[in-house]
């Protein structure tokens, strides 16, 4: 089944007279391209990827090193300089190369309207980790004001989908990190963000990291957390023998007391005497025939 597609397609965001679509995938009149000096290019504000695979950097400089750059960057003017709108991984690699002058289309974009690019842009190429997406649809929240039905629509996924990977921002740092580190997997991060203890939160993803739990079996673990089974009752104490239970009563009749006697074993137990006090003790002793002034 193939996926659905990203929104309506970066042209959507900019809605201008210039076809940032064409700039995007390489499709540009060769007029509106003009070369710019890396040194003066500043990286992207609202680029939500913290991790670049170096390898691939490498591999695409070669690429540029032997082809040149087929597809330009896009930037706009912000303060007199250059800022990208799309093309870090392509900047990285002219960096590497040591290249002193690139490609690139100018256009006019808000800040609101490249940080949707960027999100796009890496949705598209599925290279943004789960927290990563996440940072930035809250990005678009809360700098910018989108309602989530709004930035649902624009990246082509569903309200519920945006608020589930916002919702992963607010698991407790360790967690968030395993996440990061492809210890556990969305499925078990939401599955965790049930649990508001921190602690109980940290505890229960250790365990699944460590016994390599299903996210079924997270749910379950999860429920046994938030409703555990109550403690059993502890079993009744054995019937006492007929004439040590006859003693018992006799005993606390004497002694004017709650009396109880516990078996333990074949021949021992403890009789305990419970009192209130310094002078219900003393009479208790008077009672036994022990004189005491305590």
């Amino acid at each position: 089944m193939s996926k659905p597609a990203l929104g309506k397609g970066l042209g959507a965001l900019i809605a201008k007279k210039n076809d940032l679509p064409a700039a995007l995938s390489g499709k540009v009149d060769g007029e509106s391209v003009i070369q710019a000096l890396v040194s003066e290019i500043a990286t992207c504000p609202f680029q939500p990827r913290r991790h670049f695979n170096e390898q691939q950097i490498a591999e695409l400089a070669e690429s540029i090193r032997e082809r040149g750059l087929v597809q330009p960057l896009v930037v706009r003017k912000v303060d007199g300089k250059y800022e990208l709108i799309a093309g870090e991984r392509r900047l990285r690699a002219v960096k590497k190369l040591g290249m002193k002058q690139v490609k690139v289309v100018l256009f006019e974009a808000t800040d609101q309207e490249v940080a949707e690019i960027a999100l796009i842009e890496n949705l598209q190429r599925e290279d943004l980790t789960p927290l990563e997406e996440a940072e930035q649809y809250r990005l678009l929240q809360h700098k910018f004001g989108m309602k989530q039905e709004v930035i649902a629509k624009h990246v082509g996924k569903s309200r519920a989908v945006v608020a589930n990977m916002v919702r992963l921002l607010d698991l407790v740092a360790d967690v968030r990190d395993m996440l990061e580190n492809n210890k556990i997997t969305v499925g078990h991060a939401k599955v965790l963000l049930q649990l508001k203890d921190s602690d109980q939160q940290l505890q229960a993803a250790n365990r699944v990291e460590r016994q390599g739990l299903t996210v079924r079996q997270t749910e379950q673990l999860v429920r046994s957390i938030l409703n555990p089974a109550p403690a059993p009752e502890p079993a009744p104490a054995p019937a006492l023998p007929a004439p040590v239970a006859k003693a018992c009563k006799q005993l606390a009749r004497n002694l004017g007391a709650e009396v109880s006697i516990s078996m333990k074993g074949k021949s021992g137990g403890v009789i305990q005497i419970p009192y209130a006090g310094q002078e219900d003790l003393e009479r208790l002793l008077q009672a036994m025939g022990i004189s005491a002034k305590l």
